[in-house]
């Protein structure tokens, strides 16, 4: 199963991801914007977001890759059920979905990727982060304190 962001594009992904899961060593596979080798070819601003809610992440919920946002390839019979134990929604799901498949043991693999905006998001960046931030405080309560 695939999952991607509908304003990022890396066709190539597709592809190599499918590759990875054939091999049955991977359960999800992670096209990072943030690995060496990933090419970010959006404004400079959701770049550093990128870089900021993912420390953020790391320094929270000890999140050990370099993105949760993105595009995302997985087994669907293994990772559902993880998905099935998510709370937060929109912004940070794509996150608490990665941490939460991280925390069980599931076998991931991250990949960098070439993105570009294939349009602009509907949403300001600034718009969002209010709602990031609670979110990421429920993530931390749900994640940190109930498990």
């Amino acid at each position: 199963m695939f999952c991607d962001e509908i304003d990022l594009c890396d066709t190539d992904f597709y592809a190599r991801a499918l590759e990875i899961l054939e091999t049955r060593k991977v359960d999800m596979v992670i096209g990072s914007k943030l690995a060496e080798g990933a090419s970010d070819e959006r404004p400079l601003l959701r770049h550093l977001g990128s870089i900021v809610i993912n420390g953020m992440l790391r320094l929270a919920l000890d999140f050990k890759g370099t993105d949760t946002h993105g595009l995302k390839a997985f087994r669907r019979s293994v990772v559902a059920p993880v998905a099935g134990r998510c709370v937060v929604d929109k912004d940070l799901f794509a996150s608490e979905l990665v941490i939460r498949a991280e925390r069980e043991g599931v076998a991931i693999r991250e990949i960098p990727v070439r993105i570009k905006e294939k349009r602009e998001p509907s949403v300001h960046l600034f718009r969002r982060v209010p709602n990031v931030l609670k979110n990421l405080v429920k993530l931390v309560i749900a994640i940190r304190l109930r498990r």
